[in-house]
């Protein structure tokens, strides 16, 4: 009786080649990320520095303050939200297991507990720190030799903060959500029209816009829902690498630099 499943290649040729795609993964993704790195005017050191910096800062959360929220008035209830589709890990990197918080039922007048707000280090200060790198290059002419290409960054970065913050929502006992193309098509459409078509002036455009807009339209704008919304613990890029903030920087520059 002929098999019904049956392996076209040797089974260690198939091995091989999973252990190829775990591995290459990984390294396809931050090529991509030293492409797009490269493409803003960063040398090959620089480049595998600041990687190295990202993924050692993932695992650093600089604390920023305690938020309290208000006790809740009689017959207050808070019925808990869950994201619909796929969203980024904007504020905190459990995003995607939005089930595995069970929040406590409070009582009208009783204290909640607040909310413990820090900064990631690869997810959020260093993605800043880029950022104003290329402000300051910008700034200096080296970028492009445009006058008026600094006003159109600030255009970009308003319009990918509004457009992300209206589209990220306060999810109860998680923390922000958003909607994972948001940031980068709206960063990316802003870039390529005010840059003036693909290259390094929309390159730099997206990346500052990107990564600035993420956090101030999905972040900080949303704090205070936050601690109505009893999260324990918010991790402003806490995903790191893998978060929002640096992912639609990262994405929107390498497509708005081909």
């Amino acid at each position: 009786m002929p098999r019904l499943i049956f392996s076209p290649i040797s089974i260690w040729i198939l091995l091989a080649l999973v252990i190829l795609v775990i591995i290459g993964l990984p390294l396809l993704f931050f090529g991509l990320i030293g492409a797009a790195l490269g493409n803003l005017g960063f040398g090959f050191w620089m480049v595998v520095l600041l990687i190295i910096s990202v993924i050692v800062g993932s695992f650093i959360n600089i604390p920023l303050g305690t938020l309290h929220p208000k006790t809740l008035k009689a017959n207050e209830e808070h019925a808990p939200r869950k994201p619909k589709g796929q969203y980024a890990p904007s504020m905190y990197d459990k995003m995607y297991q939005t089930d595995r918080f069970e929040t406590e039922p409070y009582t009208a007048g009783q204290e909640r507990p607040g909310t413990s707000v820090s900064i990631n280090v690869g997810g959020a200060v260093i993605p800043i720190l880029i950022s104003i790198y290329i402000i300051i290059m910008a700034a200096l002419g080296n970028i492009s030799h445009d006058s008026w290409y600094l006003l159109k960054m600030l255009a970009a970065l308003l319009i990918t903060t509004l457009g992300v913050y209206l589209a990220a929502k306060p999810v109860k006992g998680i923390g922000i959500a958003t909607p994972f193309f948001v940031g980068p098509i709206i960063t990316l459409v802003a870039a390529l029209i005010l840059g003036g078509g693909f290259g390094l002036p929309a390159a730099g455009i997206a990346f500052v816009a990107g990564t600035l807009g993420t956090l101030i339209g999905a972040d900080l704008l949303h704090l205070k829902e936050i601690a109505g919304h009893e999260t324990p613990i918010l991790s402003i890029g806490g995903a790191g690498t893998f978060d929002g903030i640096f992912l639609t920087g990262i994405v929107t520059a390498l497509l708005a630099s081909l």
